[in-house]
C-alpha cells in the first residue's frame, strides 16, 4: 500500500547568478518513517554545465552515508553520540549550510510504496542520464508524416495554432508533447511512439516518464509553450499517441512494454491510434477547433 512521503533533490549550481543547475541526488522519506537516497553514478552531466562537479563527491559522499547510516545503523560498537538523526529539520539545515554550488530543493510530496520505491522511480525520472540509445527512424518519419497532415487536412500552420515540441509545466514538474494545437487555449496534444527500438528499457523509462507527466496534468491542467507562444491546457484537452508496435521477431520484452504502455494510455484518457490510421489525429483537431 502506497504511503504519503517527501521528496527532495539535490542539484549541483556550478555558477550561482546564471542560475543552471543539474539534478545530481534525490532524497525520499518522512518524518517517523523510512529513507532512501539514490547518488547519480557519476557527475559528467554535471560537469558540462561548468566547473569541477567532482569537487562535490565528498559532500554527496557524506549525505549518503549519514542516510544509509540511519537506516542501517552500524554495530553499537562503532557509534558515537554525534551520529546524525535524519529528519525533515536536519534535511532543512544541511540545504541552508549548502545552498551554494551544492543545493537541496524545497520538500515536495510523493505517493510510494516505500522510500527506496520512491527514490528508485524519482532518480530515474529526474537524476539518471539514460545512455545514449539507437533512435528510432519510425519514430522520425511520423513524427514528420503528422506534422504534413496537420498542415494539409487541418489547414494548421506550425508556430501559430500548431506547435512543435511544445513543453508543459504543471507545478514543478516539466515534460514536453510532439504537437500542440492551439487556438485560445489547447485544443489537442499528441505525441509519437515507436516500439522497434533495440534499447527497451530506456523506451520504457521515457514511456513512464512521459505517462507521469500526462497524469500530473490530467489532475492539474497545464501551462503548454513553444515557438514564444504559452497558452492552457486543461485537465481534460483530449492527448493523442501515435504508436508503431513491435515488429514481428522482436522479443517478448518489447510486447510487455507496449501492452503495459497500452493499459497505461486507457487509464490517463489517452486515445492510442495505429501510425496506419494517422490521419485520425488531424481529423479530430480539426473537429475540435470548429467544435
Amino acid at each position: 500500500m502506497s504511503a504519503a512521503y517527501l521528496y527532495w533533490l539535490v542539484r549541483y549550481v556550478p555558477d550561482v547568478a546564471r542560475g543552471e543547475r543539474v539534478n545530481v541526488a534525490v532524497i525520499v522519506g518522512r518524518d517517523s518513517g523510512d529513507w532512501a537516497v539514490r547518488v547519480a553514478p557519476n557527475l559528467r552531466r554535471a560537469s558540462r554545465l561548468g566547473g569541477d562537479a567532482g569537487a562535490i563527491r565528498p559532500w554527496l559522499d557524506r549525505l549518503q552515508r549519514s542516510i544509509d547510516d540511519y537506516e542501517r545503523p552500524p554495530l553499537h560498537l562503532f557509534t558515537s553520540p554525534d551520529d546524525v538523526r535524519v529528519t525533515r529539520a536536519w534535511l532543512e539545515l544541511v540545504s541552508h549550510r549548502f545552498n551554494n554550488v551544492l543545493q537541496i530543493s524545497p520538500a515536495t510530496p510523493v505517493e510510494a510504496e516505500s522510500a527506496a520505491d520512491g527514490a528508485d522511480f524519482l532518480f530515474a525520472l529526474l537524476v539518471a542520464t539514460p545512455e545514449v540509445a539507437n533512435r528510432s527512424r519510425t519514430r522520425t518519419r511520423i513524427i514528420s508524416d503528422l506534422a504534413q497532415l496537420y498542415e494539409r487536412t487541418a489547414n494548421l500552420e506550425v508556430g501559430e495554432s500548431l506547435l512543435s515540441r511544445p513543453r508543459a509545466v504543471i507545478g514543478r514538474q516539466r515534460g514536453r508533447f510532439d504537437f500542440a494545437v492551439i487556438d485560445d487555449h489547447v485544443d489537442q496534444l499528441s505525441q509519437v511512439f515507436a516500439f522497434d527500438v533495440q534499447d527497451v528499457d530506456s523506451l520504457e523509462q521515457q514511456l513512464q516518464s512521459w505517462n507521469f507527466v500526462v497524469g500530473c496534468l490530467r489532475s492539474d491542467g497545464a501551462e503548454v509553450s513553444a515557438h514564444g507562444v504559452t497558452t492552457r491546457a486543461d485537465a481534460a484537452v483530449p492527448i493523442a499517441v501515435a504508436f508503431q508496435e513491435p515488429p514481428a521477431g522482436q522479443s517478448a520484452r518489447h510486447g510487455e512494454v507496449f501492452a503495459a504502455a497500452r493499459e497505461a494510455w486507457v487509464s490517463l484518457g489517452v486515445r492510442a491510434i495505429p501510425s496506419t490510421e494517422l490521419d485520425q489525429i488531424p481529423r479530430e483537431a480539426r473537429e475540435l477547433i470548429a467544435a
